[in-house]
């Protein structure tokens, strides 16, 4: 996947998740790349596996899901607005790194934490190396959008529920970091569809 693929997939999977949130007050549960598929419109994806934690045991009760579960989840408790977010943040990291969350590790005992490696890592000032090889050979104006994307993804990831934006604002902060790159902000998607045409352009 080439970056503008990888930032279109964090798009479609953050306004997958608010649409949940905002529209139907679920929480999805069990956020994973492989729960977001591709659709042939570049601007389309879905979400599968959604609520299916209310039919199997506690999260508890089963391994850590791959690397994506939030720290708070530790327990028997449910899945929440705020856990989705940190399973999202999980998602853009393995976007922007090329590794998967169940292949990295920062402790002696093997313990999965992604976010965590790439703490260790920016906190060093070696913010480059997080990176995909793939994508830091893009250069230019991607190395700015990857570097707003990370800031995103560790909001996102932040050990405080508390401290994590909401969906909204993910989906909001994604569309600006792509803005002039001719992705569509759900604004102006909302214009189109009552028939209005986008600031700057002539009916």
């Amino acid at each position: 996947m080439d970056w503008d693929a990888r930032m279109r997939a964090a798009l479609s999977a953050a306004r997958g998740v608010a649409y949940l949130h905002a529209a139907h007050s679920l929480a999805h549960g069990n956020l994973k790349s492989s729960n977001l598929l591709l659709r042939p419109d570049p601007d389309a994806a879905a979400l599968s596996d959604y609520c299916l934690h209310q039919l199997f045991a506690p999260l508890s009760a089963r391994p850590n899901a791959g690397g994506y579960r939030a720290p708070e989840l530790v327990d028997a408790r449910r899945p929440t607005f705020k856990s989705d977010v940190y399973s999202l943040g999980v998602l853009f990291l393995e976007l922007l790194t090329g590794k998967s969350p169940g292949n990295a590790s920062v402790d002696g005992d093997g313990a999965v934490d992604l976010p965590r490696w790439v703490q260790s890592v920016v906190r060093e000032e070696w913010t480059a190396e997080v990176f995909d090889v793939e994508l830091v050979r893009l250069g230019g104006s991607a190395e700015e959008e990857m570097v707003a994307l990370l800031q995103v993804a560790m909001a996102c990831v932040a050990t405080a529920p508390d401290a994590r934006p909401d969906t909204a604002d993910v989906v909001k902060m994604i569309e600006e970091i792509g803005s002039g790159h001719g992705r569509t902000t759900t604004e102006e998607s909302e214009d189109r569809s009552m028939g209005t045409p986008p600031a700057g352009t002539t009916p």
